[in-house]
């Protein structure tokens, strides 16, 4: 081993220990966060936490004013407004991390012909009530994409047979 490789495995430990420890601090703030949002002039205000599952609904005092149908939609709305919201603010609040992470050593800078891993990007996800049409597009087209990913291959792999004993090389089988 060189000290160059050396060097590098020394600074993938300690940026793996700063990122370990950004994660639990990080872990932590997201586990406070809340977001309101309200909706049809104060009308109807919900509140969410960190996993967007609300935690307050309040109606206002002239709430009388809505039919039970805009009062749902206004529900709705005001959910998936707070959600966005935590959502945003928790996206905010990994960007260190994201930043730690371009830092780090790759795994081939390491390990000599090590192939490097990318994570999938996640589709993005519908806020279309079940059964509308916008749900069923987007299930179509999330459900075609999936279909033309390629399958995961390995090009630079080395076959080897299977050895049906103990090799040749070895003189002494206790350690």
């Amino acid at each position: 081993m060189t000290s160059q490789q050396s060097a590098a495995e020394a600074a993938a430990i300690e940026s793996y220990q700063r990122q370990m420890k950004l994660v639990a601090q990080l872990q932590q703030e997201r586990a406070r966060l809340t977001a309101t949002a309200s909706v049809r002039d104060k009308k109807v205000t919900v509140t969410v936490n960190a996993n967007s599952v609300v935690i307050k609904t309040e109606f206002a005092d002239d709430i009388a004013e809505l039919s039970y149908g805009e009062i749902a939609e206004a529900m709705t709305e005001a959910a998936q407004k707070a959600s966005e919201a935590v959502n945003r603010r928790a996206q905010e609040l990994a960007q260190p991390l994201l930043g730690e992470r371009a830092e780090r050593p790759k795994l081939s800078d390491m390990f000599e012909g090590m192939p490097e891993f990318e994570m999938p990007v996640a589709p993005e996800v519908s806020s279309a009530a079940p059964g509308s049409a916008e749900r069923e597009a987007f299930d179509a087209q999330v459900e075609n994409t999936a279909a033309e990913e390629p399958e995961m291959t390995f090009t630079d792999v080395e076959q080897r047979e299977k050895s049906s004993g103990r090799s040749a090389e070895v003189t002494e089988s206790t350690w």
